[in-house]
């Protein structure tokens, strides 16, 4: 039970940090959007669209994870559920905001704009995260993996 605390506190820790890179990347979001020629270029108001996505999954996650963790109930469903509708959900709306971002960033207008720079060097510090937070669920689910029940 001590392994599974501190593997749901380390899982916790991780979306902590993504709080803080979507906080930092909506701000640079914020201030590129004043930026009409970017404003009103498809690919990245696709983007923004699938990152405000992302990020409503991550703060339903993370809101569960701590519920979980309050209660202590590192019960292998709830868990397998936190992972394929929220953390994984979010995966898909980060990897779909990725391919908008990089489409964004091909357009020679936009290829050196520095406000797309950092937002495609953010991108990937959460990608990465994302990452290891969907490893932390997927090693907290293999340890609390119910026993198999033995027939008499």
């Amino acid at each position: 039970m001590f392994n599974q605390t501190e593997e749901m506190n380390s899982l916790l820790d991780l979306m902590r940090v993504q709080n803080r890179y979507i906080h930092e990347l909506s701000k640079l979001i914020y201030s590129a959007a004043s930026d009409m020629s970017l404003a009103n270029n498809r690919e990245f108001t696709e983007f923004v669209t699938h990152f405000a996505e992302f990020t409503r999954y991550h703060y339903n996650s993370e809101g569960y994870s701590q519920a979980t963790q309050l209660i202590q109930a590192y019960n292998y469903i709830l868990l397998e559920q936190l992972l394929d509708s929220q953390v994984l959900a979010a995966a898909e709306q980060m990897e779909l905001s990725i391919g908008h971002l990089e489409m964004t960033v091909r357009e020679t207008q936009f290829r050196l704009h520095p406000q797309m720079i950092l937002l495609n060097h953010g991108i990937l510090l959460m990608e990465e995260t994302q990452l290891k937070i969907i490893e932390k669920l997927e090693t907290l689910l293999a340890n609390s993996h119910p026993a198999p029940q033995l027939q008499n």
